[in-house]
């Protein structure tokens, strides 16, 4: 019998199946709240979002209970603190975003710089022993990765932003990042628990079947036809996946629309020339030449020559696949236990040529579709759950991560739980 290829390595996590009550079980999501959601650092955006002086964006974050700004101040640094006034607690942003020189309450007027000092309390000789020093926006931790801007509910986090990612994703530096302006982007709000839709994208089990008719064609698969990843890393919160295609398609060539991409591609299934055309005309379509950047070391880090991307799943609800060519940055917001706001960004470099903004449209409709056929699973999936006619769930070897997943929730609700218990003991 042939020994699990992935598991093997993680004999910690187990083999066994994993519980279904976490996944819709409101007690357990306020649990997930506390000891997740509220101590640890979540993507929010871009720094492109942010390029000035003044600019601000306004996030609403049901798990964290709060509206949280996050502004870019006089001294360029970032900022972010709650939407909520010092005053009489109404909001002092009211726009998704926004450019302003300092930030108002409309209900009585109290003004605040960027950074969240207090500047101006209208008819101030009034209020008895006012110290508007101490009276600042409520701040949020903030801080970026590789432009990425991430914030933590925690102002004093237990772990910094850069500790937190370096353990698996150290070394993405050399990663264009920032070469990829172009973007598109959809939201949904899904009827289903937050992990139920993240793990329906951390495992490649359901390609076959579930977009059979889309994009199944452009993975490679075995011999048995099974299509599984090229490998799998667990960290103690991370996770990441590398997924091998078939060059000669669209959506398996990492190098699409690049000028790396030299070759005269073809099809290799009838009903895809659409998708064949569009590779063929995008290629040099791109404003950067980013042939000659080098990729991060821990990108295909197996060195497969068939490699398309990699999955890179920040703990706890960020998706980040790198392609040489794109990337896609999608969010998976808890906002109750059973309904999840679905958040997909999909970056691109600016296209210069006719057949690169032509390969670009194609992408944009293929990836909503692929994305359509993701979503159509996650209602059905969350009702059964709810039903109770099973109580676990069956995990196979390349459905690893989803079992990672599970296993790190649980393990941070339990030490959390632990040291409550140690601190009402000490009372």
């Amino acid at each position: 019998m042939t020994a699990a290829r992935l598991h093997d390595r993680y004999p910690e996590l187990g083999t066994g199946p994993i519980p279904v009550a976490p996944y819709i079980d409101p007690a357990y999501f306020e649990l997930e709240k506390k000891y997740l959601f509220k101590n640890t650092w979540l993507h929010v955006g871009r720094v492109e979002e942010l390029p000035k002086v003044g600019d601000y964006m306004l996030r609403n974050i049901p798990v964290l209970d709060s509206e949280i700004v996050i502004a870019r101040a006089r001294d360029k640094k970032l900022y972010a603190f709650h939407n909520v006034c010092s005053h009489r607690l109404n909001k002092i942003a009211y726009q998704p975003t926004g450019t302003t020189r300092k930030f108002f309450c409309k209900f009585h007027g109290w003004a605040y710089d960027l950074d969240g000092t207090l500047t101006g309390v209208p008819d101030e000789k009034s209020f008895m022993d006012l110290d508007k020093s101490c009276l600042g926006l409520t701040r949020v931790s903030v801080d970026t990765w590789n432009g990425f801007i991430f914030i933590n509910a925690n102002p004093a986090p237990d772990v910094s932003l850069k500790d937190f990612m370096e353990p698996v994703y150290a070394g993405f530096e050399t990663y264009p990042f920032d070469k990829f302006t172009a973007c598109y982007a959809w939201n949904a709000v899904v009827n289903c628990n937050w992990k139920v839709a993240l793990d329906a994208f951390q495992e490649t089990y359901h390609v076959n079947y579930l977009h059979g008719r889309s994009i199944a064609y452009a993975l490679l698969k075995d011999e048995d036809g099974n299509l599984h990843p090229i490998d799998g890393i667990c960290g103690d919160l991370h996770r990441r996946l590398s997924i091998a295609g078939d060059p000669d398609t669209v959506y398996g060539n990492p190098q699409a629309a690049t000028a790396a991409a030299e070759q005269d591609v073809g099809v290799n299934q009838t009903g895809h020339r659409i998708a064949a055309k569009a590779l063929k005309v995008a290629q040099g379509g791109t404003r950067y030449d980013l042939s000659g950047i080098k990729l991060p070391e821990l990108l295909n880090w197996t060195k497969h020559p068939s490699w398309a991307f990699d999955i890179n799943v920040v703990f706890p609800d960020f998706y980040l696949s790198c392609r040489p060519n794109y990337f896609q940055a999608y969010n998976f917001r808890p906002i109750s236990h059973d309904k999840t706001l679905f958040e997909a960004r999909v970056y691109y470099p600016e296209m210069v040529t006719a057949g690169g903004r032509f390969y670009q449209e194609y992408m944009k409709t293929a990836l909503r579709d692929v994305l359509l056929e993701d979503l159509s699973t996650l209602e059905t999936t969350q009702a059964a759950a709810a039903t109770g006619a099973k109580q676990e769930m069956i995990i196979q070897d390349f459905e690893l991560m989803v079992r990672h997943q599970a296993v790190a929730i649980d393990r941070l609700i339990e030490e959390g739980l632990r040291r409550d218990g140690q601190l009402q003991a000490a009372e």
